[in-house]
């Protein structure tokens, strides 16, 4: 059985208190789906489950069913489910869908991931029972972001570098070349097809958002090379770390029957995903291991592929990752490099946690498009060292297949 992914479509993402901080996750999704539903024509119409990626849902003005609640704005009368597995909640919800569609289950779902970081309320645990006397502290859950028990993520990333031989000048330039890349791929119009510009109020006024907010390629290595280490880490700045984002992304799978029924588009067939675990510490190299796992079952390398995104949780991720798929082989990790996040990555386009993973697939999908086919592997790692990796081929005249 193939399966194919006929929408896909995002918003742009948002600087942290940026151009999308005031405008409700809720419609940040439903902006999202409604984009690709309608890019997939009649296959738009044809819904049969709805998987929602989210991480923090207190952000939510009703922290509870959000893919419900996406679904019901949507006209969308069917069943949805909601997960968390950190970063990699969108591509776990496309990997549930796929399980879902092999299983016979279904024969199509739209996959969502939402994320607003502006709206992450503080907390207070002391609240519901009152306070009686005495100061009352609120805990702020994005800064740093972590878990009881264990490194903010920031260190655990550092650290992974340090243990791959990974040295902060290389990522404070593999940082500033996402920014570069996005710089050209922006000028290039090569996001003009997966971003879904969105009407939002800011500051009183309706602006028109067409555009990540989050690069700075008018930067430099000298600017980020000065900023400090944070939260104990050793090498992890604000330079080498994307921000905390606003965004949504959505795509529309179903079976290549289904396809053909409703006369709905192609964009790539969804050949494959997995998703692995490591030791807690592990977020850097994990990505490497979704990924071996992935093409492993395939008979692949990651040589083989034309394509490969490796989401930017810190410029660490996609620099460890690689030098793992290489084999700690200098050459083979330049030559990986090259075809690794080829438009930019979350460094520069921003990291609304809950989003990225679908962000990543989607922009590899058009960019296999444009260079006329071929297949690639996107993968992400999420809190407490988790992965997920999806393999893709696009049909066409180019790449390897």
């Amino acid at each position: 059985m193939r399966i194919i992914v006929s929408g896909a479509k995002r918003t742009p993402f948002g600087r942290y208190q940026g151009v999308l901080s005031e405008t409700e996750p809720l419609d940040l999704a439903v902006h999202a789906a409604r984009a690709a539903l309608e890019a997939a024509g009649e296959g738009g119409r044809t819904v049969d489950q709805i998987f929602v990626g989210n991480c923090i849902p207190g952000a939510f003005e009703a922290a509870s069913v959000t893919g419900r609640q996406i679904g019901l704005r949507l006209g969308l009368d069917v069943f949805a489910t909601t997960i968390d597995t950190a970063c990699c909640s969108p591509l776990t919800a496309l990997r549930l869908a796929l399980w879902g569609i092999r299983l016979g289950e279904i024969r199509s779902a739209l996959v969502i991931g939402v994320e607003a970081m502006s709206r992450v309320p503080h907390l207070s645990r002391q609240l519901r029972a009152g306070v009686r006397i005495g100061e009352v502290k609120l805990v702020d859950p994005i800064f740093p972001i972590t878990y009881p028990g264990y490194n903010p993520v920031a260190v655990d990333a550092s650290d992974g570098a340090e243990k791959h031989g990974v040295s902060k000048h290389m990522l404070d330039a593999f940082a500033m070349g996402s920014h570069l890349k996005w710089a050209a791929a922006a000028r290039a119009g090569r996001f003009a097809d997966e971003i879904a510009p969105i009407r939002v109020r800011r500051e009183r006024k309706e602006v028109l958002a067409s555009e990540d907010e989050q690069p700075r390629p008018d930067g430099s290595m000298a600017r980020i090379a000065m900023l400090p280490a944070v939260f104990g880490s050793k090498t992890t700045t604000a330079g080498n770390a994307p921000g905390l984002n606003d965004g949504a992304a959505a795509v529309l799978v179903m079976t290549e029957e289904r396809a053909r029924e409703v006369g709905a588009p192609v964009l790539a067939e969804l050949i494959d995903q997995a998703g692995v675990t490591d030791a807690p510490h592990g977020i850097a190299w994990v990505p490497a291991l979704a990924i071996r796992k992935l093409l492993g079952r395939h008979g692949l390398r990651a040589d083989e592929m034309d394509l490969i995104e490796i989401n930017e949780a810190f410029a660490a991720m996609p620099l460890v990752s690689t030098k793992i798929l290489a084999e700690n082989d200098e050459e083979r990790w330049l030559r990986l490099l090259e075809r690794t996040n080829v438009n930019g990555g979350a460094v520069a386009i921003g990291h609304p946690v809950g989003a990225s993973g679908l962000r990543i697939l989607m922009t590899m999908i058009y960019e296999l498009r444009r260079r006329g086919g071929g297949r690639g592997v996107c993968a992400i790692c999420g809190g407490l060292t988790q992965g997920e990796a999806a393999l893709v081929r696009v049909a066409g005249e180019g790449g390897a297949r």
